[in-house]
């Protein structure tokens, strides 16, 4: 297993605090999603604990939620949704049969696919016909508030070097999308938050994975320290997301 993959996985390590501290999205957003298409099946990429899944399984779909770790999968497995399969894979391994799914979606995951391997497979999963839609609650400014205390104690954070997180943050899908061949592409941006006290603020924090890798003490004196820092503000804090939302199709052949 490499790095990536190792990394890709470590949510695991404490999902229980993954489930409880992760936002959710937008209904505004899962709207937009469920009506792209008169989808019957779907598969959901790196489904975590289902923080998407809920939603998306009260469109009435069936439901294949492919998900690595099997403690995160575990989470996901415990809440029973009707329609629900859940498999303990990748998406790049998982054995699913070509032009068999009408809606392909990520929320917060895609972005741990093999970029070389990704779009192709999820064309070729597809029916004619059939969408993607990639969705991502990126933080608005998660380390600029608390520059004292990164600096303190994970200064190689404030640099937002690693290549994945770029790519989470920056990267315009629509271009990979079109190099692969899907048709009707777009991109919608929702802004919103939430406010979170010092302990739920701590909690969300210490799910992000380049906090997990963090060596201890390390780790417990930064996320210790964002928590001082929303109590010197009065007990809570708002955290701003942006959510940005990918959509395509692949394009109908007439061949059904």
């Amino acid at each position: 297993m490499t790095a990536d993959d190792a990394r890709s996985v470590i949510f695991g390590r404490d999902a229980a605090t993954y489930e409880d501290a992760r936002p959710n999205y937008p209904e505004t957003i899962i709207d937009q999603v469920a009506s792209l298409i008169a989808a019957e099946s779907a598969v959901e990429v790196g489904a975590g604990t289902g923080k998407a899944t809920q939603a998306m399984a009260r469109e009435g779909l069936h439901l294949t939620c492919l998900e690595p770790s099997p403690q995160m999968a575990a989470v996901l497995e415990s809440k029973g949704h009707p329609g629900v399969e859940v498999v303990v894979t990748t998406f790049e391994e998982w054995a699913g049969s070509p032009a068999s799914q009408d809606l392909l979606y990520a929320a917060q995951a895609w972005h741990w696919v093999d970029r070389e391997r990704g779009f192709a497979k999820a064309m070729s999963v597809l029916r004619p016909g059939g969408a993607i839609a990639l969705i991502w609650n990126i933080p608005i400014d998660r380390y600029g508030r608390h520059r004292e205390i990164y600096t303190r104690y994970a200064p190689h954070l404030l640099a937002e070097s690693d290549e994945r997180i770029r790519r989470r943050d920056h990267h315009d899908w629509t271009t990979d999308m079109a190099t692969a061949g899907f048709v009707d592409i777009g991109r919608v941006t929702y802004p919103w938050g939430e406010e979170l006290s010092a302990g739920r603020y701590r909690a969300l924090f210490s799910t992000y994975s380049d906090h997990m890798m963090l060596d201890e003490p390390m780790r417990t004196g930064l996320l210790d320290g964002l928590a001082a820092d929303v109590e010197n503000w009065g007990g809570t804090a708002l955290v701003e997301y942006r959510c940005e939302v990918f959509t395509g199709k692949k394009p109908d052949t007439g061949e059904h």
